[in-house]
This record gives structure tokens, sequence and C-alpha cells, in this order.
């Protein structure tokens, strides 16, 4: 029972450990290019034109917090 306990325990912190480090190399894309990533966000913003209503607004939510516009 011990071992399995252990190997349980072990296992979750590799995956949040995993997690932290996934997300530290998405921070540092982020940063490579200032002007490739606000035609990025401007190509997402048009992506949500064509929707209406909660969709749309959905749609424009999701990119402003995925580019940080917020």
């Amino acid at each position: 029972m011990r071992k399995l306990l252990a190997t349980m325990t072990a296992g979750a912190l590799a995956l949040s450990l995993s997690g932290v480090a996934f997300a530290a190399d998405d921070t540092q894309q982020q940063s490579n290019d200032p002007g490739q990533r606000e035609q990025e966000y401007q190509a997402a913003l048009k992506k949500c034109e064509p929707l209406t209503g909660a969709d749309k607004q959905k749609c424009i939510e999701t990119a402003k917090k995925k580019f940080g516009q917020m």
C-alpha cells in the first residue's frame, strides 16, 4: 500500500511540475516578437467578426485573454 501511495504521489508531483514548465514556455514564446503577436491578435479578432451575440462576445474575450489584452 505504501508503494502505491508513494508512486501516486510521485506521479502527481511530476504532472504538476510539467504544467508549470509548460506555462513558463508559453510565456517565453509570447514575448519573442511583439509585432507578430499583435498580428496574431488581430487575426483572432477577425475570426470573431462573422459570429453574433454571445458566441461573438465569448470569441472576443477568449482572444483578449489569450493575447493579454484584457
